[in-house]
């Protein structure tokens, strides 16, 4: 029997996961203790596999699947290595194998590219794993196998098989490299035994019940956990082995850079809005800076100084771009473009003068290295330019801190929450200044903390206060709540975006799918459809190019309901062609619509048909029952299916085509079910028995036929017979 979710199996896998790399951080490897914790460690790798290829089959976006999975990355970067150190050389950690794995998937999966293109890039993918990812090609191969192939007993043949294999090779290569030497590692034959711990969690994937499950840490907590786990390890085998001031002072600045990272991870995620452009420069211009302060930390000579230094101006430089941009959004202020273009004018100076400061010292008067204290620290001997560069800093903070502050009395609410921590974010860089000059740090810069704390009210600014996507989220609920259907396709013939009511329109919808599987969407892009009727209503349908910079981008669809218009216009179509009481056609459209047919070259027959003793009727029992009487005839007619046309002549004469019949059996037949089905239907009224009909037809039988004014005129002269011979008869002329 199920019992596992989703979220349940990923629990097991954290778990597995912080086992391990315990293990490898304070146990003896070959330890049974270290060995025990090692292959429970496994179950994490196949967990996360099954849940990659189970995530890419059902991800509305695959595109946006893989930018999560590649910044998610990019920020576990720094915290893998800072616990691992040399352990893994250059080689990366497992989310950089699950996102080669979700890339293959990607390139196997699309549509666009050329089955050559596809194995070029899969090849690529597999060099990539050898020689970079963390667990060898392993993990692409089991995501293949999780996805591709589609029942579980199968899945586990070929997991297994992977598995075996890779230990195999691996004893292989061990007992090899003893011999040739051929790579640096000097494992043991039975170094890897524990992979064979990878089979394991098959046992919990086989109870996996396909719910998601209810996580009460949210759905971003792995993100958070990975990298913030290896830090807290990290943290422990500093304090285990003896923490110098250097490595702390690394250490939280390491801290900073994540911090920073972080809130660009969530301007990226975010959907966009108007204020996500100053957003990204702000949190752009604090990974740098404090990046490149990290790297001045870290670095022993005067180049490697240098360069960080530059970093550092250029994150700077950023910095103060994003918060004229951030402030004017928060604010509501417009600014002019003058002023973005001073700000870049001095940014490209600054750089100038520091690239230049050793031949003209406009930036620096002097470059040194203090070699006292704990580690190496930069000496500086600041020019006019440095001075410059503060005073126009300071003008720019100065200048959004009171914008933010007018704004601030104006506003009332969150918006004033929003503004409030935007002008203590535009505060933050310069407290660290302040508080060196106090001497408590020693003479040592901390100004990463300040720009830390600078992104956090930002990030604070745009999530907690609810700013984030507030423009682009109202005109996407908009959209989507709309009456109207909206797709979006781009010039690739994909689609990128639809809407609820597109969505109920046509089942089974995805992002990226090429128009042209649908055949009445293929229909609609190319041309072919311009009303659709689905689901009892009528749409209208509409193509925009859309263009941007001169040139098409794409197209939207869009689908307008038009039903109570379209009902509307029948109406009026029926009282234009139709007879108000027996709803068949009147004379003047039934004789327009067969003139075009006998036109065209239609064959068939012409029946007139005349309700006997009607008159008697309308004189015995009024004229309410002649109507009642017509309305039942109008019925019969109408009953007939399309190869018939019919229409009310006038008082109690109709008048019926028949499509391409000639044959005088069936036009008898014919006249006989008309005249059983008329006198079922008045059956048991107060006339019954008093009328029947009699009918005349007409034929086409040769070219000269196929003029409506003889045919009518034949018909008339049968129908005259047909009256004369009895009042319940038919005569085929």
């Amino acid at each position: 029997m199920k019992t596992l979710n989703r979220t349940q199996l990923k629990y097991i896998a954290i778990c597995a996961m912080v086992c391990d790399h315990v293990a490898w951080g304070f146990v003896d490897f070959f330890s049974p203790l270290g060995q025990i914790m090692h292959i429970i460690g496994r179950f994490t790798l196949p967990i996360m596999c099954f849940f990659i290829a189970e995530g890419f089959r059902h991800t509305s976006s695959v595109r946006e699947y893989i930018k999560r999975m590649a910044l998610f990355w990019v920020v576990t970067i720094l915290p893998f290595y800072l616990f691992f150190h040399e352990i893994y050389e250059y080689r990366q950690n497992i989310i950089f194998d699950l996102l080669l794995g979700l890339l293959m998937l990607a390139v196997l999966e699309n549509a666009f590219l050329k089955c050559w293109q596809k194995i070029l890039l899969g090849a690529g993918l597999f060099v990539v794993s050898a020689f970079v990812g963390g667990w060898v090609i392993m993990p692409i191969l089991y995501i293949l196998v999780f996805y591709y192939v589609k029942s579980f007993k199968k899945q586990v043949l070929w997991f297994c098989g992977l598995t075996v294999f890779l230990e195999v090779f691996l004893i292989v290569a061990i007992l090899l490299n003893n011999i040739w030497h051929f790579s640096h590692y000097d494992w043991v034959w039975y170094d890897k035994l524990y992979f064979l711990g990878f089979m394991l969690p098959l046992i919990l994937l086989k109870n996996y019940n396909g719910e998601k499950g209810k996580s009460i840490l949210g759905r971003y907590f792995f993100y958070l956990f990975y990298p913030a786990h290896f830090l807290v390890l990290a943290g422990i085998k500093v304090v285990l082995s003896g923490c110098s001031m250097q490595e702390l002072y690394v250490f939280l600045h390491v801290i900073a850079v994540l911090i920073c990272l972080g809130i660009l991870m969530l301007v990226l995620w975010a959907k966009p809005s108007r204020g996500q452009s100053g957003t990204l420069l702000l949190a752009s211009a604090g990974c740098i800076y404090t990046f490149g302060f990290l790297v001045e930390i870290t670095s022993g000579n005067t180049g490697g100084f240098y360069a960080a230094t530059l970093m550092q101006y250029f994150g700077e430089c950023l910095l103060m771009i994003g918060f004229t941009l951030f402030v004017a959004e928060m604010c509501r202020k417009e600014v002019p473009a003058f002023i973005y273009a001073g700000e870049i004018l001095c940014g490209i100076l600054v750089i100038w003068m520091l690239l230049t400061t050793r031949e003209n010292h406009i930036f620096y008067t002097y470059i040194g290295i203090n070699e006292e204290g704990p580690f190496p620290r930069l000496v500086l001997e600041y020019g006019w330019g440095f001075g410059a560069f503060v005073v126009y800093m300071g003008i720019v903070c100065v200048g959004c801190f009171v914008c933010c502050i007018i704004a601030g009395i104006k506003s009332k609410g969150v918006e004033r929450k929003r503004i409030l921590c935007t002008a203590i974010a535009i505060v933050c860089p310069w407290i660290p200044n302040f508080v060196r000059s106090t001497g408590i740090t020693g003479g040592y810069e901390v100004p990463c903390f300040g720009i830390m704390g600078a992104m956090i009210l930002v990030g604070m600014a745009l999530t907690r206060y609810g700013y984030f996507d507030s423009i682009a989220l109202a005109g996407e609920n908009a959209l989507s709540h709309g009456q109207e259907g909206i797709m979006v396709i781009d010039n690739c013939n994909r689609i990128t975006y639809y809407n609820k009511r597109m969505e109920e329109l046509f089942e089974n919808l995805t992002l990226r799918q090429n128009v042209y599987k649908n055949e009445v969407l293929s229909d609609i892009f190319v041309g072919k459809r311009k009303t659709l009727e689905q689901k009892g209503q009528m749409y209208e349908v509409r193509i925009e190019p859309l263009k941007e910079g001169g040139y098409i981008q794409g197209y939207m669809i869009w689908m307008l309901d038009i039903t109570e218009h379209h009902q509307m216009l029948m109406q009026i179509s029926d009282l234009a062609h139709k007879d108000a009481l027996t709803g068949v056609y009147n004379r003047r459209y039934f004789v327009t619509l067969l003139e075009e047919y006998l036109k065209e070259g239609g064959g068939g027959s012409l029946f007139m048909i005349d309700i006997n003793h009607f008159k008697q009727v309308n004189d015995r029992f009024g004229h309410q029952a002649g109507d009642e009487m017509l309305e039942k005839f109008g019925e019969v007619l109408l009953n007939l299916n399309e190869e018939f046309i019919s229409c009310r002549m006038g008082g109690d004469e109709f008048c019926l085509f028949y499509k391409d019949a000639i044959d005088t059996k069936e036009l008898e037949a014919l006249a006989e079910k008309i005249s059983v089905d008329f006198q079922n239907k008045i059956a048991g009224e107060r006339y019954t028995g008093i009328t029947t009909i009699s009918v005349g037809i007409a034929r086409i039988l040769e070219a000269s036929d196929r003029d409506f004014e003889k045919l009518y005129s034949n018909a008339d002269k049968a129908l005259y017979v047909a009256k004369n011979r009895s009042k319940n008869n038919c005569y085929i002329l």
